[in-house]
């Protein structure tokens, strides 16, 4: 019997997994020194990296020593098991961080843009059933919704941030 699309994907999925697994073996003696030697002295505390928390007001992460995510993460589901490999160090860690903060931030500006998508709407509605027989009035509503419809057309767009490329396979 054929197999459905569902069943391909699956497998497909689980190939790339099981190829990225074994990538990752390969590169064990490609990285010899541990990433958090190679950090700057002062990373934690004067660096861009750490200037971003401190300026939202969140603690800055320490990248002090080669534990990896498995010894400081508060997750025991299978989920975190899956994207927590053992034995990759400060540099597995940050790794990790990078897909974590890229999709923190992904899911927080869903959020603010449903806020405000939702907030101009509103703002529309009020000026469609407001009261427009004066002339001016008129006016300046219609300037206002066309701002606020302008608005509507740039969150509907993607942003794109780039980054340079940390993940590598054997």
């Amino acid at each position: 019997m054929a197999k459905s699309n569902a069943e391909r994907l699956r497998e497909f999925k689980a190939r790339k997994e099981e190829e990225a697994k074994r990538a990752s073996l390969t590169l064990a003696g490609v990285f010899k020194t541990p990433f958090y030697q190679f950090l700057p002295n002062d990373f934690d505390f004067s660096s861009d990296f750490s200037d971003c928390f401190e300026f939202i007001g969140l603690p800055v992460p320490e990248i002090k020593d080669d534990r990896g995510l498995e010894d400081v993460t508060h997750y025991n589901d299978d989920l975190a098991a899956k994207m927590i490999e053992p034995n990759l160090g400060s540099l597995g860690r940050a790794e990790v961080m990078i897909t974590a903060l890229t999709e923190a931030a992904e899911d927080l500006a869903k959020h603010v843009n449903a806020y405000k998508r939702t907030e101009i709407k509103a703002r529309l509605t009020e000026i469609e059933t407001s009261d427009l027989s004066e002339p001016e009035a008129k006016k300046v509503a219609l300037k206002e919704a066309a701002r606020l419809n302008k608005m509507l057309d740039q969150l509907g767009k993607q942003v794109r941030h780039t980054f340079p490329q940390w993940k590598v396979i054997g």
